[in-house]
């Protein structure tokens, strides 16, 4: 009988804000989808959400009503049957069952999740290889990280599976793979991610990231 050591807890987490905007419903959509696969797996993450979501609930019991219209419950109604969206949590292996992959540099290659998102932002997969890095590059905007298996340098500091990694428009950064197994994350990106040389540009342009 072979015994698998127990998968550590997660050490990187969604900040406070984002975990907040994540338990009111108003967290931008893609990075709603991201941060669902982190809190499925952070118990943490879990808690905290449950504790915000009391605070919001017991925040609108004390809210003063307001005035509606005549017509309120009638709109309402009539959107039950409106599909909702609700970010799921799927497994690695059912993210990974149902996409493109597109080869950009050896031993890396992207493929785009379908889940709602902004036409100009990015939600994507990437798969790295044992000593592959990313080209050189900042952001237009806000990036959302999973770490999804294997290990991500990016600095000084090391990711691993089940890790969360939020980084803004000023962070120039080259992340790469450490270790021997393949580095697999699951991204959000605001806008199109930013070059820093030409090398870079052609890759991201094949990768449409």
């Amino acid at each position: 009988m072979i015994l698998h050591a127990p998968t550590p807890p997660p050490t990187h987490h969604p900040s406070l804000e984002t975990l907040t905007r994540y338990a009111a419903g108003t967290l931008r959509a893609g990075f709603d989808f991201v941060t669902a696969v982190h809190v499925s797996k952070c118990l943490h993450c879990r808690e905290q959400v449950a504790a915000l979501e009391c605070v919001g609930g017991a925040l609108l019991h004390e809210t003063t009503g307001a005035p509606v219209q005549e017509d309120a419950l009638a709109r309402t109604l009539a959107r039950l049957d409106e599909p909702a969206f609700e970010p799921e949590a799927p497994s690695l292996e059912q993210l990974l069952s149902d996409v493109k992959r597109r080869w950009v540099a050896p031993g890396i290659w992207v493929a785009k999740v379908n889940t709602p998102h902004d036409k100009g932002d990015r939600v994507f997969i990437l798969s790295a290889a044992p000593g592959a890095a990313t080209a050189l590059h900042a952001h237009h905007g806000d990036e959302y990280t999973q770490i999804l298996s294997g290990v991500l340098g990016d600095g000084e500091t090391r990711f691993r599976a089940g890790d969360f990694v939020e980084r803004g428009p000023e962070h120039m950064h080259q992340p790469h793979t450490i270790g021997q197994q393949p580095c697999v994350c699951l991204f959000a990106t605001r806008g199109r991610l930013k070059p820093a040389d030409m090398i870079g540009r052609l890759a991201f342009m094949i990768a449409d990231v």
